[in-house]
């Protein structure tokens, strides 16, 4: 299946475009291989939800018709555009100096934090400069650190549905996704701003997306089934979307070390993984309506 006009990536990486890959769709995770956690005391394969589905494997570089739906134009709005780039060098010297490369769980990585209060205050000033420029004039606030295991196929799950007190490899991680909050339907997750995502780990990462936003994904789904009859709705929605649309292609980027995306993530289909890492994966993650 051909990619659709939809939501681009703008990249202000010197890598460019080719850092970005692309594949032929996806498939219920029981259909591939995963990969096993093998990390300290960690050693399992993990579990997913029973209707995740997750990118086929077989990468590619984009070809030139592809690469020019996927490149950014001039209009680039919150909703419809990711972007990619690198923090500022003083930014990446302050966190050098927390040594998060050592950390090899959350509970490590939040000990940084707290131990080093004066470095933290640098941190806070510096990221809210930062923040500030790529704000569009709008507000913004903090969400988490977060820190996943490597060799991940892929890092979201939904810890709520889990027993109290669980334990690592309890986890069932939903595969390909949308986010959004019972206050959102697929109407109106294109007004939801966006998240940017920067990565503190001493590794390269993975965030991988489909190129359509909520609107498009049901409009394209109201072809194959009756939406409501079925119910679709933002809880749903990827669930149906590729059981009736397996081939529908994937983008993958490379996201280095310090690079941050910023990403509609309520408005398009996607996650994260650590997939061939060997050490922990640390992002830091804000909510506003970023663009640049």
């Amino acid at each position: 299946m051909h990619l659709k006009q939809g939501i681009r990536l703008h990249s202000l990486l010197p890598e460019g475009y080719d850092a970005v890959f692309i594949n032929s769709g996806t498939s219920p995770y029981k259909e591939q291989d995963l990969a096993k956690i093998d990390f300290q005391d960690w050693h399992f394969t993990p579990l997913f939800e029973d209707d995740a589905y997750l990118p086929k494997k077989d990468w590619r570089k984009m070809n030139v018709q592809e690469e020019a739906i996927i490149r950014s134009k001039t209009d680039r709005k919150d909703h419809n555009t990711i972007f990619t780039g690198y923090i500022p060098a003083e930014l990446q010297d302050i966190i050098d100096q927390l040594g998060l490369e050592h950390s090899g769980s959350r509970e490590e990585v939040m000990h940084k934090f707290r131990d080093n209060p004066d470095t933290i205050q640098q941190l806070n000033s510096k990221m809210q400069q930062f923040l500030t420029t790529v704000a569009d004039n709008k507000p913004f606030h903090f969400h988490c650190i977060a820190a996943n295991l490597p060799n991940l196929e892929m890092v979201a799950c939904d810890i709520t549905r889990l027993r109290e007190n669980f334990t690592v490899p309890e986890k069932r991680y939903i595969g390909l996704h949308n986010d959004g909050t019972q206050f959102m339907t697929l109407h109106t997750t294109h007004k939801a701003g966006n998240r940017i995502t920067i990565n503190l780990g001493k590794q390269s990462r993975i965030f991988y997306f489909v190129n359509l936003t909520m609107i498009q994904a049901l409009n394209m789904l109201a072809k194959k089934i009756d939406v409501k009859e079925q119910e679709v709705n933002i809880y749903n929605v990827s669930a149906h979307f590729f059981k009736h649309f397996p081939d529908y292609p994937v983008i993958k980027f490379i996201q280095q070390p310090y690079q941050f995306y910023i990403a509609p993530t309520d408005n398009c289909f996607h996650d994260g993984s650590t997939l061939g890492n060997t050490a922990l994966d640390i992002n830091m993650v804000y909510f506003g309506t970023f663009r640049c």
